[in-house]
C-alpha cells in the first residue's frame, strides 16, 4: 500500500531541478548586487558636473523622498552622462523618509554644482554617487538562493523505493494477529 502522503519520486526529483534552476538567477543576482557594494568604495573617483537636479516622493509603500540626478564627467578624456545614484539599481541610495534632509542633500547640488562620483574602472559608465552598504534585501536574496538550491538538491536526489519493498498492508497484519 502506498503512503497517500508521499509523493511521486518523479515529480519531486522534476520539483528539485525546478528549485534548482530558480536559485541560481536568484543568487546571481544577490551576489553582483552585494559585490557592488562591498567593491564601490574603492572605485575610482572623479569630479562630476550636475547637470540637473531634483527630488521627489516615491509611491507605495516606502514614500521616502529620493534625489535625482543627471551629471556629466570625463575619464581618460572621454566624455560620459549619467543619471546612476548608486550602485544597485534597486534601493535607497540617495533617499530619506525626510524631506528636509532630502532637501538639505540637495541643496548642495544645484546645477553647475561638482560632486564626486565613483565610477567601476573596467566601465567607467557605470558610476555612483551614493555608496551604500549591504542591506536586508542583500542577505536576503544570497540566503535564498542557497535555501532554493539546498532544498533543490534535497528533492531531485529522491528515488522511487525498490519493487519489492512496499509498506506491509495494516489489515494483513491485523488479521495475522
Amino acid at each position: 500500500m502506498k503512503d497517500p502522503g508521499a509523493i511521486d519520486p518523479a515529480l519531486a526529483r522534476m520539483m528539485g531541478w525546478f528549485l534548482i534552476l530558480l536559485a541560481l538567477p536568484t543568487a546571481y543576482f544577490s551576489f553582483w548586487r552585494a559585490y557592488d557594494k562591498l567593491a564601490s568604495p574603492a572605485w575610482p573617483v572623479t569630479s562630476a558636473e550636475i547637470v540637473r537636479s531634483s527630488m521627489y516622493q516615491r509611491t507605495g509603500k516606502s514614500q521616502d523622498w529620493c534625489v535625482k540626478l543627471s551629471y556629466r564627467y570625463s575619464v581618460d578624456g572621454k566624455a560620459y552622462r549619467s543619471a546612476r545614484i548608486g550602485v544597485s539599481r534597486i534601493g535607497n541610495a540617495g533617499c530619506h523618509r525626510d524631506q528636509a534632509v532630502t532637501a538639505w542633500r540637495l541643496a548642495s547640488m544645484a546645477p553647475g554644482a561638482h560632486i564626486r562620483v565613483h565610477y567601476r574602472p573596467r566601465d567607467p559608465g557605470d558610476t555612483a554617487v551614493f555608496l551604500a552598504g549591504l542591506d536586508f534585501l542583500d542577505y536576503f536574496g544570497l540566503a535564498l538562493g542557497v535555501l532554493l538550491f539546498v532544498l533543490g538538491v534535497s528533492e531531485a536526489r529522491k528515488q522511487a523505493p525498490p519493487a519489492g519493498s512496499a509498506l506491509p498492508d495494516v489489515a494483513s497484519m491485523a488479521a495475522r494477529s
